[in-house]
């Protein structure tokens, strides 16, 4: 495509996101009554202690960089929290419950595909529901013909607010890599997310749908690999904060994308990127969330 993601969004912006106001990210915010707060984190490489034969896994973190971790999430106070780089539930819901003070009550992780064990998953303090993953999913790459899949999943979950307003929140965690084979992977991954939304109805003619896609793309807001999802269109509600970079290397990679009808719940000026001590000891991400009004 011509017209790259980031310049597409800036068009939408008249429409979607009229007064948005540019603010300090490292800012912490109180919650405006009447809203939720819903964020990503990668927690880069979150493997438990014991030595899977069938993944190649890796060390688990140090009580120091566990504690760091548990810190910066705690600090954030998500309602719902969308996470990427843990092996495994048993070992998401002993954070929650030994780190977390069993701040949430709903864990939620479904095995994907990556050979590391790195899965996607929500931690959430309201009941989720219709759990769906499509780590199954197989598409075809047009110029080869070979059948692709998400490198780790794409996790599907939905709510139900105190309204009866049903929302959907779908993460994944996108092919990392800068070789163009790897871009073009994360563009057909994209691709397929947006045939996704509109498939299962999370974005539809007749109504744009509450959705809200989160979580690391493993690409720059003007790669062009992420340009289908102006399909949607998500609009970008992080796109004018100062320091927009969520990766300690200085790139942005971690996304919080709202669809027309959750962007008008947006609660201006509440974008944050959590990148105050001790997130440079918990992970490379840092922890972006918004708020949203009920």
């Amino acid at each position: 495509m011509q017209i790259s993601l980031k310049q597409i969004l800036l068009l939408f912006s008249g429409l979607f996101l009229l007064g948005c106001s540019v603010h300090d990210p490292t800012c912490q915010l109180t919650k405006t009554s009447g809203t939720f707060r819903i964020g990503t984190y990668n927690l880069q490489d979150l493997f438990d202690n014991i030595d899977d034969p069938d993944k190649f896994d890796g060390e688990a973190p140090s009580e120091s960089r566990l504690q760091a971790l548990s810190d910066v999430i705690l600090d954030a106070d998500c309602d719902i929290l969308a996470v990427q780089e843990v092996e495994n539930i048993e070992l998401l819901n002993d954070f929650n419950e030994n780190y977390l003070h069993g701040n949430y009550s709903y864990v939620v992780l479904i095995e994907g595909n990556d050979p590391r064990g790195i899965d996607v998953g929500f931690l959430s303090k309201f009941p989720l529901q219709n759990i769906t993953s499509y780590r199954e999913r197989r598409f075809v790459n047009p110029e080869t013909g070979d059948i692709s899949r998400f490198s780790r999943d794409l996790l599907a979950v939905s709510w139900t607010d105190p309204s009866g307003k049903s929302w959907t929140f779908l993460t994944t965690h996108l092919k990392a890599g800068r070789t163009v084979e790897d871009q073009h992977a994360r563009e057909l991954q994209v691709g397929e997310i947006v045939k996704i939304c509109h498939e299962s109805g999370y974005i539809s003619a007749a109504n744009n749908g509450l959705t809200v896609l989160l979580g690391d793309l493993n690409a720059e807001p003007w790669a062009y690999e992420l340009d289908p999802l102006t399909d949607v269109p998500f609009s970008d509600p992080a796109r004018d904060l100062k320091n927009r970079f969520t990766h300690g290397s200085g790139l942005t990679l971690d996304y919080i994308l709202l669809s027309p009808d959750a962007d008008s719940h947006f609660d201006v000026g509440s974008c944050t990127i959590n990148n105050n001590s001790p997130s440079d000891l918990a992970s490379d991400h840092y922890l972006v969330y918004v708020d949203l009004y009920f």
